[in-house]
């Protein structure tokens, strides 16, 4: 079983993670003269692909496509097929800078092709045709004990390749590899930009998916297996190489014209990125752990105030806000007042409503990326020249002797569940001049907390 097959094995047999992401809608800016796919049609007999594979020149197998999923039976049916001359469905393929090609579109039928030729399945196991419907007297039979007759009519079938050039813009190649793929078994975009930008830049994003820290808080062990993960660090890099003021709505064309622009980087580049994306995720997990990039929801109902983190539910928005902002800084700086910063980042994420609204919706949209990270940092960098002294958030170590010694909130009396949802509240409001000393603290619900006003 080869990585990929472990790895959607894995997501398979557990509850996966689901990524809260808003849907991309945005027009893309592509000049008019370039809005156009440059592609050639070609007629190409098996033997000179199955040539092709074998030489190198016609990657089956890229980095964006699935593993085989093929059965035997759908197998051997596109062979019986052939055997009838009945048309296959065009192959589309991609140029690539090398002089090579990669199947863009059409990869399971190849593959089974080149299989049943080789006489074996990638696994090992032999290729034999079975469940026939017409030529039932061939199964049984692999691809060697056909007559010679048979054989040439595999090997002299023609099939309609479509060449995807070099030249075509990288966004109108996205944009139709895109709707190449509008079946059950849709590509991510993620996979789709390792089929049109290969180079370091891809090679580092596979190396970054499996990064401890970044497992930890996916939950897994293994990276995932539609590159979702690949696709976080890709968003990481675009907003910290280009910073969140030069975001303009079309995040599909950000990403795209970030991987494109650099798909080539050198050494010294990568390590630069490597650097800053490790400090980076580090940072979160060591103040977040396994909560980190998760949303906290405010309770509010009469009969039930306690809130709860949306436990498998990776919330994009906050990706983008937490690791971007962490980037700026050292863990010298982040590491120390880790339990002040967590529980400033919750205030935000429960007290200021228009940063709750820019996480539950309208995610992506340039407005809702530049008032995250510019209501976040400015907080931040308050803590961190502060060092704990003089702000106005209590710690964490208090907020949790209160909790152990009662869990009651202050406020409207009722238990309260989870020290997540507890609030050290200023007796004497801080704005009014009252003090962070333990003198001046109580536990509330973060809802309760909320709604007795006061803030200015």
């Amino acid at each position: 079983m080869d990585e990929k097959e472990q790895n959607a094995l894995e997501f398979e047999n557990k509850e996966e993670i689901v990524f809260d992401e808003s849907e991309d809608d945005a027009p893309l800016d592509i000049p008019p003269e370039l809005r156009r796919v440059r592609t050639d049609k070609q007629d190409v007999p098996i033997d000179a692909l199955y040539a092709r594979v074998k030489q190198h020149k016609l990657n089956l197998q890229p980095d964006f496509q699935r593993y085989y999923v093929w059965n035997k039976t759908k197998a051997s049916r596109l062979i019986e097929s052939l055997l009838l001359d009945i048309p296959i469905p065009t192959i589309y393929i991609a140029k690539e800078n090398d002089n090579t090609s990669s199947v863009v579109d059409g990869q399971q039928r190849l593959t089974t092709i080149c299989a049943f030729i080789d006489g074996k399945f990638d696994n090992g196991q032999d290729f034999k045709l079975s469940s026939l419907q017409v030529l039932k007297e061939l199964n049984r039979k692999s691809f060697k004990d056909l007559s010679q007759d048979l054989k040439d009519e595999i090997l002299n079938y023609v099939i309609r390749i479509i060449v995807i050039e070099k030249g075509s813009h990288a966004d109108v190649k996205f944009e139709m590899f895109e709707r190449l793929n509008l079946g059950a078994e849709k590509l991510t975009e993620q996979e789709l930009r390792n089929c049109i930008y290969r180079g370091n830049y891809n090679n580092l994003l596979r190396e970054l998916s499996k990064n401890k820290y970044l497992l930890k808080i996916m939950g897994s062990n293994q990276p995932h297996p539609r590159m979702k993960d690949r696709e976080l660090i890709l968003r990481f890099f675009a907003m910290w190489r280009n910073s969140h003021l030069k975001y303009t709505g079309s995040k599909k064309q950000f990403f795209n014209q970030e991987m494109e622009k650099h798909c080539h980087i050198n050494e010294k580049e990568t390590a630069e990125m490597r650097q800053v994306f490790e400090k980076s995720i580090e940072m979160s997990f060591t103040v977040f752990g396994e909560k980190a990039f998760r949303r906290f929801n405010l309770g509010g109902k009469k009969d039930n105030l306690n809130g709860y983190w949306e436990a498998n539910k990776l919330n994009v928005a906050l990706w983008d806000t937490i690791l971007y902002t962490f980037s700026y800084f050292e863990k010298s700086q982040i590491i120390p007042i880790a339990d002040r910063i967590r529980e400033e980042f919750l205030d935000v994420m429960t007290n200021d409503l228009k940063f709750v609204e820019y996480i539950t919706s309208t995610t992506d949209k340039p407005e809702a990326v530049k008032y995250r990270a510019e209501a976040w940092r400015p907080r931040l960098e308050s803590l961190i020249s502060e060092n704990g002294k003089g702000s106005r958030t209590f710690s964490r170590k208090l907020k949790k002797e209160l909790f152990d010694q009662d869990q009651t909130c202050k406020i409207c009396e009722q238990h309260i569940n989870d020290i997540d949802d507890a609030e050290v509240d200023h007796i004497q409001h801080y704005w009014r001049g009252g003090k962070t000393i333990p003198e001046n603290a109580r536990l509330t619900h973060r809802y309760c907390n909320r709604s007795r006003g006061g803030r200015p």
